[in-house]
């Protein structure tokens, strides 16, 4: 959400993200670039998968000559624009960040665990997972495996962070849009152009929110306990819920979203 609000704040910004499918996922992003793709091209990892042709842990190994060649590559794209990138990896390695641009300001986008864990384990798969170095060791379930990732971001977050960190809490955002881009925009020295009233009418709360998912396979996992400490400090600083029970989503609901998405993947 927040890449989108980004992208259209401005002409002046140049947003670059990690999608591959830019039409669909990003309009905003007309750099050209898939962000994950410019960081493998230009840094060496510890281990690559030659399968999926990607790292296994998305950490790049400090290199000064890399360093210096990815900040020309970004400020060739920029042509000139100020940089907004948009890369839930690169909360792993905020020091690198700050080495390729010593004046990086960082916006910290945190929401409800419940609903980025429902999101990244609903495929199945672990593509959507944060790949730090303790998520990619850990043997236990998709679904610890994504808790472990998020708070791996939320550890960075409190040991990073500085002046140039602002947090963007998406359930604030969602419910009053104009004050808290207004707010970030201020923080981050960004101008509220022409295009600030198109920016504040992205954010929309999702309307069909249904954590039927999420709080099923929580109930059915052995892993309860070590799931909640890997929240744990997030959810206590950000006032989020430790388990998911108390929120939105039945069977019944749960089918019905199902059955509508159905008919409209028919319909199209």
């Amino acid at each position: 959400m927040m890449g989108r609000v980004f992208g259209s704040l401005s002409d002046d910004l140049c947003l670059i993200t990690e999608h591959q499918d830019k039409h669909s996922d990003i309009p905003e992003d007309q750099s050209g670039v898939e962000d994950h793709r410019l960081w493998w091209e230009h840094f060496e990892y510890q281990a690559w998968d030659s399968v999926r042709k990607r790292p296994r842990i998305d950490v790049p190994l400090n290199n000064v000559d890399s360093i210096d060649r990815i900040r020309q590559r970004y400020l060739k794209v920029a042509d000139g624009r100020r940089i907004v990138i948009k890369n839930p990896s690169h909360i792993l390695y905020p020091k690198l960040i700050r080495r390729v641009f010593p004046d990086a300001q960082f916006v910290y986008c945190a929401r409800n665990p419940w609903a980025t864990l429902q999101s990244m384990v609903r495929c199945g798969r672990d593509c959507f997972l944060l790949r730090s170095p303790r998520s990619e060791r850990q043997n236990g379930s998709l679904l610890l495996r994504a808790a472990t990732g998020w708070h791996d971001a939320m550890d960075a977050y409190f040991r990073f962070r500085d002046q140039g960190w602002v947090v963007a809490q998406y359930e604030r955002i969602v419910e009053s849009p104009r004050e808290e881009i207004s707010e970030i925009c201020r923080r981050l020295g960004i101008s509220q152009g022409r295009r600030f009233e198109e920016a504040v009418k992205l954010p929309q709360a999702s309307p069909n929110s249904n954590y039927y998912f999420v709080k099923q396979a929580f109930r059915r996992s052995p892993e309860k306990d070590k799931i909640q400490q890997e929240l744990r400090a997030g959810c206590e600083h950000f006032g989020y819920p430790l388990s998911p029970d108390d929120l939105e989503g039945t069977l019944i609901a749960n089918l019905v979203q199902k059955a509508v998405k159905g008919v409209r993947k028919v319909a199209g």
